[in-house]
C-alpha cells in the first residue's frame, strides 16, 4: 500500500483518440501525489510506467515527444522544481528531488508531475498509468517501495474543421482549368457554393472541378461548405480565383477606364469618348478599320507618320507631302462638274501638259530641255490659235496670226527655209490634223 494518494487529471478532460492518417491528437496529462493521511511521508522518488502505442490501453505512440516537468508543493517551504527524468527505453518518467535526497511531505503536501504535448493513441479505450513509490515514514528508515495505478480515457476522435481551401492557380489564363483543393477530414460531408448562389457536389476527395464549359469568366469566389453528418455542424472557408481576361456579359460601367502606370487613358462624356496620354493631352487610337457616318479631323496623316496628310481648311482640303510642301493626288479616275486649274500635265516628269489662256487652251509636248514645244491640237470645226504647229516633222511648220494669214515654212535639207502664205477668212472641215 503507498503511503501517498495518486489522482490524474487531463486536458481536454477526455483526451481525443488521435485519427488514422491525420494529424495526431495531442493532450496533458497531469498526476497529483498528495499526503491525505495524518502523519508526514519522507519521498525518495517516483517512477511513471506509461504504456506505449496505438493499442486500446496504450496513452502515446511515442514517449520521447512528451514534455514533462514536476514541482513540488509544500504548505512549509512553498514550492521546489523536481528532478525529471524520460526514460524512453523503459517507457517512463522519473521524479525525484535534484539533491537526489528525501522530501518531508507533511500531510496537505502535494507533488504535480505535468505530461505535456502527449500525442495520443488512435484506438479509443482505457490507459492505465502505473506509479512506483520509493518513500519511508522517517527521515533516516530504509525507503520502501510500493505501486499505484491510475487510469485515464481516449474518447473517439472530433472530425476535424477542413483548412487550406486553396486553388491550383489564383489567376487563370485562357485554357487554363480551375481546380478547388482542401485538407480535411473524410467523415464530412462536402459541398461547393458557386458564385451564382448555387451549390455544386463534391465526388472526389479533397478536390473539385467545375463541370466543361462552366468555369468561371471573371473573378469569382468559391465557398466550401463542410457538414458533420452526426451533430450537423458546418464550416465554411472560401477562396477566390482570378482570370486574367474576364467577361462581362452587361458591359463596364465607368466614367474612366486608365491603363498601366505611363500609358494612356478613356474618359466617358456626354458627347463620346474622349482618349488622353499618360499627362493628359490627346492621344492616339491604333485601328484595322475605322467604319463611322461623320470623321471630324483637322488632318489626316498616313501610316507611317509623317508621309503625307490632308488638312482641311476653310477654303477646302490642302494635300502635303513628307516635308509639308505640295504634294500629289494620284487616281484612277476624277469626276466633277467642274476642275479649276492652270496646267494639266500627264503622271511623267517628261510628259504633255495643257495650260489654259484667256483665249482658250495650249498644249505642250514633253518638256525635255526645259523649253516648251507646242504640240498637237485636233478639232472639229477647225484651229485657231496665233502660234506655230508642226506638221509631223521639225522641217516643216505652219504659223497662224490673228489676222488669219496662215505662213508655210519649210526647211530644207541644206538648213535653207522657204515661206509661204494663205488668206483664208474661214475653214470648215470635219477634222484637221496637223
Amino acid at each position: 500500500m503507498t503511503m501517498l494518494t495518486y489522482t490524474v487529471l487531463t486536458d481536454p478532460a477526455s483526451l481525443e483518440a488521435s485519427k488514422a492518417g491525420q494529424s495526431s491528437s495531442f493532450g496533458t496529462v497531469y498526476l497529483m501525489v498528495t499526503n491525505t493521511g495524518s502523519a508526514a511521508a519522507y519521498w525518495l522518488e517516483n517512477v511513471v510506467k506509461v504504456p506505449v502505442g496505438n493499442g486500446a490501453d496504450h496513452l502515446t505512440p511515442d514517449i520521447s515527444l512528451v514534455t514533462a516537468t514536476g514541482e513540488f508543493h509544500s504548505l512549509n517551504s512553498g514550492v521546489r522544481t523536481l528532478n525529471v527524468q524520460t526514460q524512453v527505453a523503459a517507457g517512463s518518467f522519473k521524479a525525484a528531488d535534484p539533491s537526489s535526497g528525501k522530501i518531508q511531505f507533511a500531510p496537505g503536501d502535494y507533488l504535480v508531475l505535468t505530461l505535456e504535448d502527449v500525442p495520443v493513441a488512435e484506438t479509443t479505450g482505457l490507459a492505465v498509468l502505473r506509479v512506483q513509490e520509493s518513500a519511508s515514514r522517517g527521515p533516516n528508515a530504509k525507503a520502501s517501495s510500493s505501486v499505484a495505478t491510475v487510469a485515464l480515457v481516449k474518447t473517439a476522435a472530433k472530425s476535424l474543421a477542413p483548412s487550406n481551401f486553396r486553388p491550383d492557380q489564383a489567376l487563370l489564363e485562357d485554357g487554363d482549368s480551375l481546380v478547388l483543393r482542401w485538407d480535411g477530414p473524410d467523415d464530412l460531408a462536402y459541398t461547393i457554393g458557386l458564385p451564382d448562389g448555387t451549390l455544386a457536389s463534391v465526388t472526389a476527395a479533397g478536390e473539385w472541378r467545375p463541370d466543361p464549359k462552366t468555369g468561371p469568366i471573371r473573378d469569382a469566389t468559391y465557398t466550401l461548405i463542410a457538414t458533420d453528418p452526426a451533430t450537423a455542424r458546418q464550416h465554411f472557408l472560401t477562396t477566390t480565383v482570378q482570370l486574367r481576361e474576364p467577361t462581362f456579359e452587361n458591359g463596364i460601367h465607368a466614367s474612366r477606364v486608365r491603363g498601366p502606370a505611363g500609358t494612356g487613358r478613356l474618359e466617358f462624356n456626354a458627347t463620346g469618348v474622349q482618349v488622353t496620354n499618360e499627362v493628359g493631352a490627346y492621344g492616339e487610337v491604333l485601328a484595322y478599320k475605322v467604319v463611322s457616318n461623320l470623321v471630324k479631323a483637322q488632318r489626316v496623316e498616313g501610316m507611317p507618320s509623317g508621309i503625307g496628310g490632308i488638312e482641311f481648311t476653310a477654303f477646302g482640303i490642302q494635300v502635303s507631302n513628307t516635308s509639308g510642301g505640295q504634294s500629289v493626288v494620284i487616281t484612277d479616275r476624277v469626276a466633277a462638274d467642274l476642275v479649276n486649274a492652270t496646267r494639266v500635265q500627264g503622271p511623267g516628269a517628261f510628259d504633255g501638259s495643257i495650260t489654259f489662256p484667256k483665249s482658250g487652251i495650249q498644249v505642250c509636248n514633253g518638256n525635255f530641255d526645259n523649253t516648251p514645244h507646242y504640240g498637237y491640237v485636233f478639232a472639229e470645226a477647225g484651229i485657231y490659235q496665233n502660234q506655230s504647229f508642226s506638221a509631223g516633222t521639225e522641217n516643216r511648220w505652219i504659223d497662224l496670226t490673228d489676222g488669219g494669214e496662215v505662213s508655210v515654212k519649210h526647211r530644207r535639207a541644206d538648213g535653207t527655209t522657204t515661206y509661204g502664205s494663205l488668206r483664208v477668212s474661214r475653214v470648215d472641215t470635219d477634222a484637221a490634223r496637223w
